[in-house]
């Protein structure tokens, strides 16, 4: 007949026959066991031969209604803080394009006022070429 000892937080007691360990394990399921096959101290649960009628806990209680409405209640807010969210997204977007239409904009009128720009430079500089053309050979004709 096989003989178990067991160990409760350290104390060893045994060694025990089956039907004498089947009572312990049943009145503390928490204990560990040994038997001289085994090389080390094992969960009395976790050993087959004994008899175990372990109790399912209990049912969990269903959640209460006004921890539900509170949690629906905060998930309707973010629902809303997202929506505006988006909305203030979507606007900042729009409001983007309008942006980069009216840079696109002033970069053409920009770009048509600096051709514009060069041209009546080119030509002033040109006149005053020519002036000063005209100077000399006014000064030059004077002294003959």
């Amino acid at each position: 007949m096989k003989k178990w000892f067991f160990s409760d937080n350290g104390k060893v007691s045994g060694p025990f026959g089956l039907e004498e360990s089947n009572k312990m394990v049943a009145s503390n399921p928490e204990l560990y066991a040994w038997h001289p096959s085994y090389s080390h101290w094992v969960p009395a649960t976790y050993v087959t031969e004994f008899e175990l009628s372990i109790k399912p806990p209990a049912a969990p209680q269903e959640v209460p209604q006004e921890l539900i409405e509170e949690f629906i209640g905060k998930e309707r807010e973010a629902i809303e803080i997202l929506a505006r969210v988006e909305k203030t997204l979507n606007l900042s977007a729009n409001a983007l394009t309008d942006i980069e239409a009216e840079i696109e904009n002033y970069n053409n009128i920009t770009d048509k006022l600096n051709t514009e720009v060069e041209s009546a430079v080119k030509k002033i500089e040109q006149q005053f070429k020519d002036l000063q053309a005209n100077l000399s050979g006014v000064g030059a004709s004077s002294f003959n």
